[in-house]
């Protein structure tokens, strides 16, 4: 068996932080900008594990940021991986998460971008986008929709973030049991020790 190519001998975290850079705001009061996480007018965020978890009430950014970082790491802002396009943006109203990503600068250490960005909203329109890619160069589709909507989740964890990379989860457990959620927790430990050198 081929070893796998290895993209860093670094550890994780690949995103050591993220600043806003105020003079490429153009409007403290439109959104995303005016949220209290900017109110300052200043914002870092640092990055010191191999995972962070961002936790905090309804409406205050969370996913927004999340979004930003996905599209400063080259992923689409509706979710995928790097040159996944699962989602039609142009009749989209909404470009928070793309728009506050160019008011960013990410500092990387090395800068990997192979890995996923996983938004709970769009992962119907990403796992349909990931059966017809299959289809089109005649592979066997993953099918994560015909399992239920929690076990198509921890599937497609299972399937899809197991190389290094940079993944970002964007309410992961929102379809998930309690009993979910633990396997889900077991699923993050395991990624953030890392695998042994042969």
């Amino acid at each position: 068996m081929a070893a796998r190519k290895q993209l860093t001998r670094l550890k994780a975290a690949y995103l050591k932080r993220i600043l806003l850079e105020p003079s490429r705001v153009a409007d403290w009061e439109q959104y995303p900008w005016n949220l209290p996480i900017f109110q300052s007018r200043e914002f870092e965020f640092e990055f010191t594990t191999a995972i962070t978890i961002i936790v905090g009430e309804n409406g205050t950014g969370k996913s927004t940021l999340l979004e930003a970082i996905g599209a400063l790491a080259g992923y689409d802002e509706a979710g995928g991986g790097k040159g996944y396009m699962p989602v039609d943006h142009a009749g989209a109203v909404d470009k928070s998460g793309a728009a506050l990503a160019g008011t960013l600068r990410g500092h990387w250490l090395p800068k990997v971008t192979a890995g996923w960005f996983f938004r709970a909203e769009s992962f119907y329109s990403v796992a349909r986008y990931l059966d017809r890619a299959a289809l089109d160069v005649g592979a066997a589709p993953p099918d994560f929709l015909s399992w239920s909507h929690g076990e198509g989740f921890i599937r497609f964890f299972g399937e899809r973030c197991r190389r290094q990379g940079i993944y970002i989860l964007d309410e992961p457990e929102s379809a998930l049991s309690p009993t979910r959620q633990i396997e889900l927790l077991k699923l993050l430990r395991a990624w953030s020790v890392p695998a042994p050198r042969r």
